[in-house]
């Protein structure tokens, strides 16, 4: 009963797109079916663009280009390179055959990948796809549940071009050494995690509970 109770929720997961059996499907699929379906759904608004957040995903912290998540009390983020994207860089990514999954992404004119690798007992995700990348260390079981979560964000993204070019133009945007390089996959670390945990005090954090219930119910 409890697992059909699962199964149930995540078929519900996400009212308005398209249905996705995670049981039923490989981890390409999932990606594949998700990324490839098209929404315009929002619920989060930052400076240059905005995205949206499924069911179930709590949004504790976010600044212009970060975002920190719970997901079934696990910790994800999200970036946003906005740099990147106002260039236009492009980049190419190789299948890693050493690592636990891995695999190249073209889809509706986007690149990225989905890399997986295995550290002690984790697996640390990451998800990079149209400028974004997501980042999360998670349980086997959990993979699929996290992946099919990541997908619908990074789908939803949408960038508001009038808005990065002022950025840009007033040299409000980052250009510092300290950029996190979300075209290259870190392996078994992650630059962006460990920059958040050391240096975050939570001065920058920004809760928009108009839009989310936040924090709620996370271990």
């Amino acid at each position: 009963m409890k697992k059909l109770l699962c199964l149930i929720a995540m078929i519900l997961l996400l009212s308005g797109c398209s249905i996705v059996d995670i049981n039923e499907q490989s981890i390409d699929e999932i990606v594949s079916s998700i990324l490839s379906d098209k929404t315009n759904l929002k619920s989060v608004s930052l400076e240059g663009y905005s995205y949206f957040l499924p069911q179930g995903v709590n949004l504790t912290q976010n600044e212009r280009e970060n975002s920190v998540l719970y997901y079934n009390h696990k910790k994800m983020y999200l970036y946003v390179d906005l740099i990147s994207y106002y260039h236009q860089v492009d980049s190419n990514y190789e299948k890693n055959n050493n690592s636990y999954y891995s695999l190249p992404i073209v889809l509706n004119g986007n690149k990225g990948y989905l890399e997986i690798t295995k550290v002690a007992n984790d697996y640390f995700i990451e998800f990079m796809y149209h400028y974004s990348k997501m980042e999360a260390y998670v349980s086997e079981q959990d993979l699929k549940k996290t992946i099919t979560i990541m997908s619908y964000i990074l789908s939803s993204i949408r960038y508001n071009d009038s808005v990065i070019e002022s950025l840009v133009g007033n040299n409000l945007l980052n250009y510092s050494e300290e950029q996190f390089n979300i075209f290259n996959p870190n392996g078994n670390q992650s630059d962006y995690l460990d920059y958040v945990e050391k240096y975050d005090d939570g001065r920058s954090s920004s809760k928009n509970e108009d839009i989310l219930e936040l924090e709620e119910g996370i271990e």
